[in-house]
């Protein structure tokens, strides 16, 4: 009878400080050899939320961003797949933890030196691929349950302050509105135009949605007692009420601000031709976008995430306290590109 193959994964990332040095570990199985920080994957973890969470624990606070992958590696007789991502230094400091690893620091490793940190040749193998590459190779995580196909993170190797499109992605209820109303407040209201989306609720139960403009105007779009044939699930959509409201809004801020906020890019949204060249041309013009999509896949939607400018942000529960701080800092930095 055949035995299904079993295989572990382990993560693991090389991170840079500004001078260029590279963070790397002692751990106790192997306190021969410093090494990148990293360990092994739980089971439906994705690899990305998975080496953020292993960097955490190994250094005690440091808090990096995965960009791409460097390299992948395999150990034949322990049957351990190893995938080594190009990540960047966010915050923290380095505390030791004893109980995860020996010893941690910045490191100024350069080929000449590699012998007197790396002492086993398949680490010096992934960590000299990784310095000497500095290109990426792309890495997603996909929901995969016919007939719904959900891109759930997306990376393609570049900084994320590199993008001008900045789209928050993640399950429902897991405060992607919330965070854009603060994002707002952070880089300031009178930089920002365009409209987000709210819930109407009736007795504690969601009823419909409206479009919320930065400047206080609101509109309802959607509604389960609405008469209009159009439906999204059980909510009737004014499709014409929302493509008056939205891209008029969103034509105001493309004349006068600096931040175009678009919350969201929904499948009500998209019942919108109007509203989809609109946010096309908005993106197109490399103007800073602050916004939601939906992880769900979806042509129209999937034709958006897959734009040079779009950096797709996964929110989710290891990283949502953190991503106010983080995403600021990526909006300033493209504002003064």
């Amino acid at each position: 009878m055949f035995e299904q193959s079993k295989h572990l994964v382990a993560v693991s990332a090389l991170v840079k400080n500004k001078d260029g040095h590279v963070l790397m570990v002692r751990t106790h199985l192997r306190s021969d050899t410093w090494e990148l920080p990293g360990g092994f994957v739980d089971a439906g973890e994705p690899l990305d939320q998975a080496v953020c969470r292993k960097f955490l624990e190994e250094t005690g606070g440091v808090v990096i961003r995965p960009l791409g992958i460097s390299g992948v590696y395999y150990n034949e007789r322990l049957h351990v797949l190893s995938v080594v991502f190009h990540a960047e230094y966010v915050s923290g400091e380095i505390t030791v933890q004893p109980e995860e690893i020996v010893e941690a620091k910045f490191v100024d490793l350069v080929d000449s030196n590699l012998d007197e940190y790396i002492k086993r040749p398949h680490i010096q193998s992934r960590t000299l691929d990784a310095i000497r590459e500095e290109r990426s190779v792309p890495y997603e995580t996909w929901d995969l349950n016919p007939p719904q196909y959900k891109l759930l993170s997306r990376l393609d190797g570049k900084p994320l302050n590199a993008k001008t499109a900045f789209l928050l992605t993640g399950k429902p209820r897991m405060g992607k509105t919330t965070l854009i109303k603060k994002l707002i407040h952070l880089v300031g209201p009178d930089l920002c135009g365009g409209f987000y989306t709210e819930e109407i609720t009736n007795a504690g139960d969601r009823s419909g949605f409206r479009c919320v403009a930065v400047d206080g105007e609101s509109v309802e779009i959607a509604n389960v007692e609405s008469p209009s044939h159009i439906r999204i699930g059980r909510y009737g959509v004014d499709v014409e009420k929302f493509e008056d409201f939205a891209i008029h809004k969103l034509r105001e801020a493309l004349y006068s601000k600096k931040i175009i906020v678009i919350d969201e890019m929904g499948f009500m949204q998209m019942l919108s031709a109007s509203f989809q060249s609109m946010v096309h041309e908005i993106i197109s013009d490399r103007r800073i976008v602050l916004g939601t999509i939906p992880v769900e896949s979806h042509p129209e939607i999937d034709a958006i995430k897959y734009r040079k400018e779009v950096g797709i942000i996964s929110l989710n529960e290891f990283n949502r306290d953190g991503m106010p701080e983080l995403l600021i800092k990526d909006i300033l930095k493209a504002l003064e590109g």
